[in-house]
């Protein structure tokens, strides 16, 4: 769709001042990511990367052409968030893999104290859903492993509406807090409850658990032996707290807000609480610390994003 406010033989700028600021993080992520594997010696297997990076630089590139050659503005905009989106994404993955093994999870314990303060087991959880509630436990292994298309979803609407601020500043958030989530999890290492509790074989079946016995096994190795060889297989959710789910959960909410899809998403999400704790094997606090995240992800986004923003003249004189 073309873009109205264009002046007609204006230059048009190939990126917009808050894409270069997603597109820096998307750099320095993956910039961080060539640095400490050679510090810390870490072999990555490149090529099983190479069809995600790949995608980034052809949507990127894309997105420039449409913007500048075709002055489809909207389109544009939602190309280039889907590259960033997918530089960053993939490659703070890769940084949290890095810092493996981590064999003494320092929080762990204080958080499994607060789960029984309010009575929750996650094993116990698990086998009592399995037994009484199968098909809602199977539900919520659907609904928990939407996470991430919710996202695509949200950043499409944003980007077909114009609404090019509200996409930046989601795309800011949800980077700045994977990285506080990485912050906090170097200060205070912690694992997944899969690592640490094995679940009876006809519960998992039941209900289709995501964080099962065998993906916990791999958590506990990888924390303890770590990844001789990190690649797209050998990518896994490893932290519990503070839970990145629940900070895309608030991404979905809070970012569709007057659109069609809100409603739905509201509802979507007040499901995918349950099914964190279920299938994403998260503590009581997980959550807690995740919705924490989110708003000190959106007020730092806020800032930065500000920061340097060209003044529109036009609109100041009026």
């Amino acid at each position: 769709m073309v873009d109205l406010n264009m002046t007609r033989g204006e230059p048009i700028a190939a990126l917009r001042h808050g894409e270069i600021k997603f597109l820096s993080l998307g750099l320095a992520a993956f910039l961080a990511v060539v640095v400490l594997s050679f510090l810390r010696d870490q072999a990555i297997d490149w090529m099983s990367f190479l069809p995600v990076y790949a995608s980034a630089l052809g949507l990127l590139v894309v997105g420039i052409y449409i913007r500048t050659v075709k002055s489809a503005e909207r389109f544009a905009a939602l190309t280039v968030a889907l590259s960033g989106y997918a530089l960053f994404g993939v490659s703070m993955g890769i940084v949290f893999h890095i810092y493996m093994p981590r064999p003494e999870p320092i929080l762990d314990e204080f958080l499994l104290r607060v789960d029984h303060m309010f009575g929750y087991h996650w094993p116990d959880a698990v086998t009592w859903l399995a037994r009484e509630m199968p098909t809602v436990g199977l539900v919520l292994s659907y609904v928990y492993l939407s996470s991430f298309a919710q996202l695509i979803v949200a950043i499409v609407i944003l980007g077909a509406m114009g609404r090019t601020t509200q996409l930046n500043l989601l795309l800011l958030t949800g980077m700045i807090g994977l990285f506080l989530t990485f912050v906090i999890w170097q200060i205070f290492p912690n694992l997944s409850m899969g690592a640490q509790y094995p679940i009876p074989a006809e519960a998992e079946q039941a209900i289709r658990l995501i964080t099962n016995t065998t993906y916990g096994g791999m958590i506990r190795d990888a924390a303890l032996n770590g990844i001789p060889v990190i690649s797209n297989d050998t990518m896994l959710g490893v932290v519990a707290f503070p839970s990145y789910h629940t900070v895309m959960a608030c991404l979905s909410v809070w970012f569709v807000y007057k659109t069609v899809v809100f409603w739905p998403a509201v509802l979507l999400n007040i499901a995918m609480i349950p099914a964190i704790h279920i299938h994403g094997a998260h503590h009581i606090l997980d959550f807690v610390g995740g919705v924490l995240i989110f708003f000190a992800a959106l007020w730092l986004s806020k800032i930065y994003l500000a920061a340097g923003q060209p003044v529109d003249h036009a609109r100041a004189a009026h």
